[in-house]
């Protein structure tokens, strides 16, 4: 663990203790301690009245699984869903109408109620996950409420009266599912199993990654090659179902539901739920469903046929006023000392504990004598050798001696405002090719266009035999173009590992089915991208610093990882905007040497920069951009002597200096 400055260490979250002395424990005494867990799930509700084996699946269970589906969403995609509540009905409604209008049993309506609800989470998501924060939030809103209201004024689904008659499932291994509560409390277990271990399968995948990146950056999400539209909706069809399958549980054991029994206000408990647990925390989604769904039921009745108001009364010997009726205000102000006092949520995952307390729990210790940060050396003759080739193999097309990347008569306007005008370039490969100009030229702007975050009003561009004119982003990516950003746009609270692993997804394909199979091509993936992306590390000089995240590194390992981020999609051409701002000389040396360490790797290096020692020095050709017009090319010796770049910059004529 590292400590602050000035020797302080870092107050510590409970569950990093916890989890570290948990995961340092041999093979033997882990499984024990989940033995015993799962033995005191299982045999726990046994000794248990009718009335509290009832509490533990009512709502407790069904809450569990509906936080789980909903974390997937808001926790894993950060992803802000208000409707949550209509995947849970469309399961319930599902079985319902099959059940009492097509004579189906319950089992048979299960597989359909996970795929409708599923099916819906699609429909929700392919119009409105274009749209981000509060506009997500209210069109998911909305679409709770159009489930509902559809349900409350159509016929067939029972109208405001509901859907009675509803059958149970046939009974399994002569266990009968009746009105009895404790057979639906070991089901509603049992699918709590299955979406925990789906739930974690997706997270250690290359699913859960884009994810990730997608909750802390979107846009530099979709540059590092992740579709971020696709895994949005996949988030949300992975969340849906889950949903479904508490709607399946709900309305088999019930046997009746109407449109009351999927309230707005059902979401808002459910994500209170996430958020009081701790998102992103699998235990802690788990905890913060029991005591949303527990205790407010627990205030209501102390023991069994006891009120909370007659254990007070016996407690303190007197007479206490009833305090039943304000049983909702009182969990309510308990939420509110929770969240004020512990915003981390009761079993926060390590990486949040780490982000509130400023800590890293994963990073490693470094070895003695070592250099915790510091800019790459240059070794020996074969160590470069070597280094070159953890990037050279990454490189998709090799990087035979031709044109690289083409801009042709580029233009963009916004509002009327031209930023490029009819920019053409080419970009040889094996060159460190330099964009200079003053500010406001277009420098940005170019890079932008090339890389997909912007949409050229006119003009083609190329990169190598790819027409990437107009692409999303993601798919530029994957045709060989790379690039960092004038401010440094990391995924801040993943480590300086997971954001590398990150941009070699980019080359890889598993998807949502592969890594909850977890097949053979799922596997290889998962080893290679580790072992490529450390060594990744080790080549921008930063590998000490694997374990720690983003946010926490020196300013100049964190341009460093953002260049080994951008290394990892595997590209052609890499485009590199201001990575020497805000360095000290000795780190632009460093930046220098490392550069050039790419281009001789076989990577064509575009850059950016405002310092011009570094650009001469640096590249073999350099382009001039003013007011969006490039006026002027050549080599750096060209340049300094070019009549209208000395005008650009110092803004009179060379005559006249």
């Amino acid at each position: 663990m590292t400590s602050r400055p000035g020797g302080r260490r870092p107050r510590l979250s409970i569950v990093e203790p916890v989890s570290r002395w948990f995961d340092r424990q041999p093979f033997w005494l882990r499984l024990l301690i989940a033995l015993a867990a799962l033995a005191l799930v299982v045999l726990g509700p046994l000794g248990l009245s009718s009335y509290w084996q009832s509490v533990l699946f009512f709502p407790v269970g069904v809450f569990v699984l509906l936080a789980l589906g909903l974390n997937v969403v808001v926790g894993s995609a950060g992803l802000l869903d208000f409707g949550y509540v209509a995947f849970y009905a469309v399961g319930a409604y599902t079985t319902a109408v099959l059940g009492t209008t097509h004579g189906w049993s319950a089992w048979q309506a299960l597989p359909v109620a996970i795929v409708l609800a599923l099916v819906a989470g699609v429909v929700l998501g392919a119009p409105t996950l274009r749209l981000r924060g509060d506009y997500l939030a209210i069109v998911t809103l909305g679409f709770g409420e159009i489930v509902r209201i559809v349900a409350q004024n159509s016929g067939s689904l029972g109208e405001a009266r509901g859907i009675t008659g509803i059958p149970h499932p046939s009974p399994v291994l002569g266990t009968a599912f009746t009105l009895r509560p404790l057979p639906y409390y070991y089901l509603v277990v049992g699918a709590v199993v299955v979406a925990v271990v789906v739930t974690v399968r997706l997270n250690r995948s290359r699913v859960g990654r884009a994810w990730s990146a997608i909750r802390e950056d979107e846009d530099a999400a979709e540059v590092m090659g992740v579709p971020t539209f696709t895994m949005k909706l996949w988030a949300f069809a992975v969340g849906a179902s889950m949903g479904g399958l508490a709607g399946w549980i709900y309305a088999s054991k019930v046997g009746f539901i109407s449109p009351e029994n999927f309230p707005f206000f059902f979401s808002v408990i459910v994500l209170a739920a996430v958020v009081l647990g701790g998102m992103g925390s699998l235990p802690g989604v788990m905890a913060g469903g029991l005591a949303i769904a527990f205790l407010p039921e627990y205030l209501r009745r102390a023991a069994a046929g006891e009120t909370i108001t007659d254990w007070l009364n016996k407690l303190t010997g007197g007479n206490v006023a009833d305090v039943t009726e304000y049983r909702v205000l009182l969990f309510g102000a308990a939420l509110v000392v929770m969240m004020l006092f512990r915003p981390q949520g009761l079993l926060p995952s390590r990486k949040r504990a780490a982000e509130l307390t400023q800590a890293s729990p994963e990073t490693p210790p470094a070895p003695e004598g070592a250099e915790q940060a510091g800019p790459a050396q240059p070794g020996t003759a074969s160590e470069r050798e070597d280094e070159a080739d953890v990037v050279g193999a990454l490189i998709r097309d090799g990087t035979d001696a031709g044109t690289v990347l083409e801009i042709e008569e580029l233009g963009v306007e916004f509002g009327g405002v031209v930023a490029l005008d009819a920019v053409s370039l080419k970009v040889r490969s094996g060159q460190i090719f330099g964009v200079i100009g003053p500010n406001g030229a277009g420098k940005t702007t170019l890079f932008n266009c090339v890389t997909g975050m912007v949409k050229p009003t006119t003009g083609r561009i190329r990169a190598g035999d790819h027409d990437v004119t107009g692409q999303k982003a993601h798919r530029i990516t994957r045709a060989g173009v790379a690039r960092t950003f004038q401010n440094i746009r990391l995924f801040p609270d993943l480590t300086a590992l997971e954001n590398v692993r990150v941009g070699a997804d980019a080359r890889h394909r598993t998807s949502v089915p592969g890594a909850l199979l977890g097949g053979r091509r799922h596997r290889r993936e998962e080893r290679t991208g580790d072992r490529e992306s450390r060594r990744l590390l080790e080549y921008v000089g930063i590998s000490a610093r694997a374990g720690d995240l983003a946010k926490n590194l020196a300013y100049g390992d964190q341009r460093r990882l953002e260049i080994a981020r951008s290394l990892a999609t595997g590209p052609t051409v890499l485009l590199l905007d201001e990575p020497a701002a805000g360095m000290n000389p000795s780190e632009k040396r460093a930046l220098v040497e490392l550069i050039r360490k790419i281009r001789d790797s076989g990577v064509t290096v575009v850059l950016i920069d405002h310092d011009m020692g570094l650009v001469m020095s640096a590249c073999d050709r350099v382009g001039v951009l003013d007011f969006g017009k490039l006026i002027a090319e050549g080599s750096p010796a060209q340049i300094q002597h070019d009549a209208r770049v000395v005008e650009a910059y110092l803004g009179v004529p060379t005559d006249a200096a």
